[in-house]
């Protein structure tokens, strides 16, 4: 069991990595498109998520100093998020409410 974390956080490590290049170009992209949030669209004025999406791209591609300048908030909530799923503390699947299929059901 113990084995499986280890791989598993591995394998997602390999993910961010791999995915870098590719998140880095789509949120250098999203940087230079008009914002789709309509507060901000109508009074000019930026909603507590504004930015939210580009920032957790930027974080996955390691460039956290533009995630902090786009959204703050968004990147240290990420940042813990990844943290304790790393040590454990937090597992996606329960968060998530998936099922465990070794568990039984009761009939």
């Amino acid at each position: 069991m113990a084995l499986a974390k280890i791989d598993a956080r591995l394998l997602g490590l390999a993910g961010v990595v791999l995915a870098s290049p590719v998140t880095q170009r789509v949120a250098n992209y999203l940087n230079h498109q008009p914002s789709l949030c309509p507060l901000q669209r109508f009074t000019g004025t930026a909603c507590p998520s504004c930015g939210g999406t580009r920032a957790g791209l930027y974080v996955l591609s390691g460039d956290l100093v533009s995630a902090i300048k786009l959204n703050a908030g968004v990147t240290i909530f990420l940042l813990v998020l990844g943290a304790l799923v790393a040590t454990g503390h937090v597992v996606p699947a329960q968060v998530l409410g998936v099922a465990n299929p070794y568990e039984r059901v009761a009939d």
